[in-house]
């Protein structure tokens, strides 16, 4: 799959710290970008991952947070995931590991907080977004999102876990309200929750000419979905589009850090969208059993081969 892609991340006007982090990798066993410049990485058997987290908590702890439940999450997916893929893989192994490499990201971000008692509270959303064959797999948790760009019309993939969000679900409040509620960033879910989490999993099959926007709610706090969709739908390189939603981010007032991954999809490969034809997002199975016996097994070996624990 031919991929575009371009990642940005800024403390923003008020922050000193930048506890937010992006991640793109290939799932080969190379070094993944974390934080770091773009450089070109090639789709393989094992699909595409990029992700945005949001760190929270005190000093540098909202760093950490992030960086180490972006790292624990890649590494969950090469081990359980790209070492076995193959054009034939069964999709429930897929929607299964990468579930469990979110849980897994969760976990190691309370490691660090439990081992470090100046981390105590530390913890980080999380949105993830795996592309294999001609389908996004996108995980939420916390309250950064995915956005697709589909024909001029932008559609948010993830859903908002948050206070604000249950209060419009229930009537209590209004979208409108929701905008402005003082606790508006308030989440439901985090890593690094000693609670059992819940990581909702969709699906949306890709066309050519497809956008996807990974973001914080620095982003997406301050800029208008209309100007998302306006800004999504120039014909320029996903670099200066996404230079551009930062710099309306800044100039709306930057009051939080600013982090995105926009993914240009033009693979000639890819199948046209139709003109009128409806965006299916399907939810997926989430928090599947555990894994067949033969993986944990394999998996077990492998770790044991490579100095891990069984």
């Amino acid at each position: 799959m031919q991929i575009e892609f371009a990642a940005l991340t800024h403390p923003g006007r008020v922050r000193k710290n930048n506890e937010d982090a992006y991640l793109l990798s290939a799932l080969d066993g190379e070094e993944p970008i974390l934080n770091e410049p773009e450089r070109g990485l090639e789709v393989g058997p094992a699909g595409f991952l990029a992700a945005v987290a949001d760190g929270m908590g005190g000093a540098a702890a909202g760093e950490i947070a992030s960086r180490e439940g972006l790292a624990a999450m890649n590494l969950h997916l090469f081990l359980h995931w790209a070492r076995f893929a193959a054009a034939d893989s069964p999709e429930r192994r897929l929607v299964h590991v990468l579930i469990g490499a979110v849980k897994t990201a969760s976990q190691a971000v309370l490691r660090y907080a439990d081992d470090d008692r100046t981390s105590r509270g530390m913890g980080s959303t999380l949105t993830t977004v795996l592309l294999w064959r001609r389908w996004a797999y996108v995980g939420q948790v916390g309250d950064s999102r995915a956005y697709l760009l589909r024909r001029n019309e932008l559609i948010q993939v993830t859903v908002d876990q948050t206070l604000v969000h249950d209060l419009v679900e229930s009537g209590a409040i209004t979208a409108e309200e929701a905008r402005t509620h003082p606790q508006r960033n308030m989440i439901t879910q985090a890593l690094g929750s000693p609670q059992p989490l819940r990581v909702p999993m969709s699906r949306v099959e890709l066309k050519r000419g497809d956008k996807l926007l990974i973001c914080s709610d620095g982003l997406h706090g301050e800029v208008e979905d209309d100007k998302i969709r306006e800004l999504m739908a120039l014909e320029e390189p996903p670099h200066r589009i996404l230079e551009r939603l930062v710099e309306a981010a800044i100039a709306h007032g930057g009051r939080d850090n600013i982090t995105g991954i926009l993914l240009s999809l033009e693979d000639p490969l890819l199948p046209l969208a139709l003109p009128a034809g409806p965006v299916a997002i399907e939810r997926v199975l989430d928090n599947f059993s555990e894994a067949p016996t033969d993986e944990i097994k394999v998996v077990g070996r492998l770790k044991r081969l490579l100095g891990g624990g069984a």
